[in-house]
């Protein structure tokens, strides 16, 4: 696999996450979810802020390692699955958006 494909594939994580936290930050302000990790929820609890630094620095630092080991097959099944996950869970965060609608 080519550099340029795994820069596309961990570009592709590092936004998903950060769609991520954004619709943590919605379902969690709005009392319609509850963080399921618990450094996240430390972080949560302290600050919104705080929240997204950690949590865009940690994914971030993890996919950079990841791509910068493209070249092993450990790191680029890493890549592909983190990417799968994420768009299987924002998939999971849209089916929910009907009723954070409703709550507004």
């Amino acid at each position: 696999m080519s550099k340029r494909w795994l820069l596309r594939i961990a570009s592709a994580v590092v936004v998903l996450n950060l769609l991520d936290a954004i619709f943590t930050l919605l379902y969690t302000s709005g009392h319609l979810a509850v963080e399921g990790n618990p450094l996240m929820d430390t972080a949560l609890a302290a600050s919104p802020v705080l929240f997204m630094i950690t949590k865009l620095t940690l994914v971030s630092l993890c996919v950079f390692l990841l791509w910068r080991y493209g070249h092993r097959h450990s790191a680029m099944i890493g890549l592909i699955g983190s990417t799968v996950m994420y768009v299987i869970l924002i998939g999971y965060h849209l089916s929910a958006v009907p009723m954070l609608i409703s709550q507004l």
